[in-house]
C-alpha cells in the first residue's frame, strides 16, 4: 500500500507529458489562501503536560478551531488564525523554570509564521510586520 502523499503516489507517479499536463493544469496554478496554522511538537513529559493542560485547555477555549492529534511520538496541532504558548504559564504548570528555549527544543515543524516575543511562542497566519507591527502582538 502506498500513502497518498508518498513518493510514487499521485502526481509523483506520473512522468513525461502526463506529469507536465497535470502539473501545469490551470486548477493547479492557483495559490490557495489559508488561515490555518500547524504546530508539530515532539513528545516529552513537559510537552505532554503543556498540550493537555494549556493547549487543550486555555488555548482551545480561546480558539475553538483548535484540533490536537496524537501522532505517536509527536503532537500535531492545527488551528485557524494562531496558536500561542506562554512558557511562564508552562513554568507554573510544571513547577519549575521552563523557558521559551526549553519549549523550542521540542518544536519539530510549523506551518505559518512562527516567532517568539518575550516568554510567548506564537504561530500565526498574519503577515507580521505588514498586517501589524510585531510589538503589537
Amino acid at each position: 500500500m502506498t500513502a497518498k502523499n508518498a513518493y510514487n503516489a499521485g502526481i509523483m507517479k506520473k512522468s513525461g507529458e502526463a506529469f507536465a499536463a497535470e502539473f501545469f493544469a490551470e486548477e493547479n496554478q492557483v495559490v490557495h489562501e489559508s488561515n490555518t496554522v500547524v504546530l508539530v511538537l515532539m513528545k516529552s513529559d513537559e510537552i505532554d503536560a503543556i498540550v493537555e493542560e494549556l493547549i487543550m485547555g486555555e488555548e482551545a477555549k480561546r480558539n475553538p478551531t483548535l484540533v490536537v492529534e496524537d501522532r505517536g511520538g509527536f503532537w500535531w496541532i492545527k488551528a485557524d488564525g494562531k496558536i500561542q504558548i506562554d512558557t511562564e504559564k508552562a513554568s507554573d504548570l510544571l513547577g519549575k523554570t521552563y523557558s521559551i528555549y526549553d519549549f523550542l527544543v521540542n518544536v519539530s515543524s510549523t506551518i505559518g509564521r512562527a516567532y517568539t516575543l518575550g516568554n510567548t511562542f506564537t504561530i500565526t497566519s498574519e503577515l507580521m510586520g505588514l498586517d501589524r507591527k510585531l510589538t503589537d502582538a
